[in-house]
């Protein structure tokens, strides 16, 4: 499980720091406002490299099969979960933040702030940004999305399809 996270932390850094791959990872923040839709908002390509990367990660270092069926059922409550429209109580997201990924912490990763944005990559455990510096606490960024995106017409199923080859 920690090596799948491991593989996911590090396949979501080298999105944002890749062009292309950024283009395709750039339809997951395009929302303005974060909920839970936006857990399920990615370019279909995405997915697969994303399943590619794990598949490699398996391969590479042997996986259990009870890993790679416990992974996505550990993680899809997570993902849902950091990125609710939901204010935890300081206290109590700093305490989750220790172990997984909350609402305060993810939103910064959402951040129109290039350096904001570059934070955070954690999808699961947080270890991951703490361990390569990436880690940022939580905080309310001024605002969310990315530039360019901020009309509805920009935001529909076919626009988001699209855009990476915009």
């Amino acid at each position: 499980m920690l090596l799948l996270d491991l593989t996911d932390y590090w396949r979501h850094r080298i999105s944002h720091a890749t062009g292309w791959l950024w283009r395709l990872h750039r339809v997951h923040h395009t929302d303005l406002t974060m909920d839970v839709t936006t857990s399920f908002r990615n370019h279909p390509l995405e997915m697969l490299l994303r399943a590619a990367f794990l598949a490699a990660a398996t391969l590479a270092f042997g996986i259990p099969p009870m890993a790679l069926l416990l992974q996505p059922i550990l993680m899809l409550p997570v993902l849902v979960f950091q990125h609710a429209n939901i204010r935890l109580h300081p206290a109590l997201d700093s305490t989750l933040a220790c172990l997984i990924v909350t609402p305060g912490m993810h939103i910064v990763h959402h951040s129109r702030v290039p350096a904001e944005a570059d934070s955070n990559f954690a999808t699961l455990f947080t270890v991951w940004d703490r361990l390569f510096r990436t880690f940022r606490p939580a905080a309310m960024p001024e605002a969310c999305g990315v530039e360019g995106f901020e009309g509805s017409n920009a935001r529909t199923f076919i626009a988001m399809l699209v855009t990476p080859w915009k």
